[in-house]
């Protein structure tokens, strides 16, 4: 305890000294309910993500995240997302008291051995991740009570909140239901291969198009990696270890950005003071980042999207095997083509265009031959036999009992055909590798029994989906409310 005592002080020393440096609370990353935030206050909220990742806080997270498309944009929500909680618990008089925040943290599994609260593994934790990011445990108790109030405005928002038995009803049939369907398949590649183009064609489309043909722009980048070892790539470490690992290289990486955000910082020294090296990349486009930076396609959206030659420094880019900071360091801008130069782009474009064409008139062509056919009385085996296509026959499913082997195509399949009436024919639809006609041959009466023994525990699992639905509108009406506008000044 004497040595927790004493990192925890250290470490609040740190913190407290490191907000005082003047650029550090100069620097904003934006605005607020009209007040600043600051970098290092945003940098702190980011740090508590990673903690309540580790606590596996997954309702806070799930929360506050919201619909993030990448690992920086729900780090980012959560950040902007907990102030608006923060903003709003106050203005409701929502509290959490010492006590109920002190039996929470105790119930984390984190802290557990055993099923029972073991004050060792709170301690180590404190140790081992608080203190040497700069935390104490005073930010876990923030942390637990923002999740506390987050429950209890949840609850007050959801009162009255709940499913209807229709609702219960039809949500049992459209996941027990089971679905007998038969389904056309057209392959693309096989359009693709059968697109003949001329020369002349070529020429044609190129002086049509030259004004559009052009170069890709290109950039580059300096950057550091904190990513895993490659032997670790190779070794495949357990989930735990490896989120161990990924948490340890995070902390580094936003260590490093924090440090170039102070004044006259330099990349270089930066990284020697990390015992980083700094490597540059080769010019890449947009849409294809170098080896050296993990073919990231979040590393070369970010080079794009969000580094320019007057802010070229970048905050840590997350990717499967770790984190990168990227500096830009050049620009190449796009020029137009000459005919050799577009002719592959442009005849691989030309071919894409008639083959899609082609597959999209061959697929409405085969259903207005099928319908006369249905109406006719035919089976859909037969409808399609009649006229020389082949059809294939998906084995009886349901959404909880999905047949086995099941691939992302034919989940896909089987969620457009959850709008069709029993023997119903679906307009193309788009797969991996082309389209498909999709056709419900019978739906299956549910079993009742089955019904009066699972809508009750169906009914709660709706009523909370659809109060998460109510606080997730309401989370972001109040955060248009907050006036979050974000970019450092």
């Amino acid at each position: 305890m004497l040595l927790v005592t004493v990192l925890v002080i250290i470490s609040f020393v740190w913190f407290y000294n490191y907000n005082k440096d003047p650029y550090a609370n100069t620097a904003t990353v934006g605005v607020i309910y009209g007040r600043r935030v600051t970098m290092v206050e945003f940098k702190r909220g980011l740090r508590l993500f990673d903690v309540a990742r580790n606590l596996m806080l997954f309702d806070l997270l799930q929360t506050l995240v919201g619909q993030a498309q990448s690992l920086e944009q729900a780090r980012e929500n959560f950040v902007w997302n907990s102030l608006v909680i923060q903003h709003a618990a106050d203005q409701l008089a929502i509290t959490a008291t010492d006590e109920e925040v002190i039996a929470d943290i105790q119930k984390l599994p984190a802290f557990q051995t055993s099923g029972v609260y073991d004050s060792s593994k709170y301690n180590m934790f404190i140790e081992r991740v608080l203190a040497p990011n700069g935390m104490t445990a005073l930010q876990l108790e923030d942390l637990v009570r923002d999740h506390l109030r987050l429950q209890k405005l949840k609850g007050l928002l959801g009162t009255s909140v709940t499913a209807t038995p229709a609702e219960v009803r039809d949500a049992f049939e459209r996941l027990h239901t089971k679905t007998e369907l038969s389904v056309v398949r057209l392959k693309y590649d096989d359009f693709k291969a059968a697109v003949k183009l001329t020369e002349e064609d070529l020429k044609k489309a190129f002086e049509e198009q030259k004004a559009t043909l052009k170069s890709d722009e290109l950039r580059k980048v300096k950057f550091v990696a904190f990513v895993l070892p490659a032997e670790d790539k190779e070794k495949k470490l357990a989930p735990k270890e490896r989120m161990e690992e990924m948490q340890k290289l995070a902390d580094k990486a936003e260590q490093f950005t924090v440090a170039m955000t102070e004044k006259d910082a330099k990349f270089e020294e930066v990284a020697k003071k990390f015992g980083v090296e700094v490597k540059e990349s080769a010019p890449f486009s947009m849409h294809e980042a170098p080896e050296e930076l993990g073919k990231s396609d979040d590393v070369a959206q970010t080079t794009f999207e969000r580094l320019t030659m007057e802010q070229p420094n970048s905050d840590a880019v997350t990717t499967e095997q770790g984190y990168y900071v990227l500096q830009l360091t050049g620009i190449t801008p796009s020029q137009p083509m000459t005919y050799e130069e577009a002719k592959p782009k442009l005849e691989n474009r030309m071919k894409e265009e008639r083959a899609q064409e082609a597959m999209t008139l061959k697929a409405a062509e085969i259903r207005q031959k099928i319908d006369p056919e249905l109406k006719a009385g035919k089976s859909f085996a037969d409808a399609t036999a009649a006229i020389g296509v082949t059809a294939e026959k998906i084995p009886a499913f349901s959404f909880a009992e999905p047949p086995p082997g099941i691939t992302p195509e034919l989940r896909m399949i089987m969620s457009q055909s959850a709008e069709l009436a029993e023997n119903e024919t679906s307009p193309p639809i788009p797969t991996q590798d082309g389209t498909a006609l999709v056709h419900v041959d019978k739906r299956q009466p549910v079993d009742e029994t089955k019904f009066t023994a699972e809508k009750n525990t169906l009914a709660q699992n709706l009523s909370r989906s659809k109060r998460d639905s109510v606080f997730e509108q309401w989370l972001k009406t109040q955060r248009d409310a907050a006036g979050v506008s974000t970019g450092r000044s």
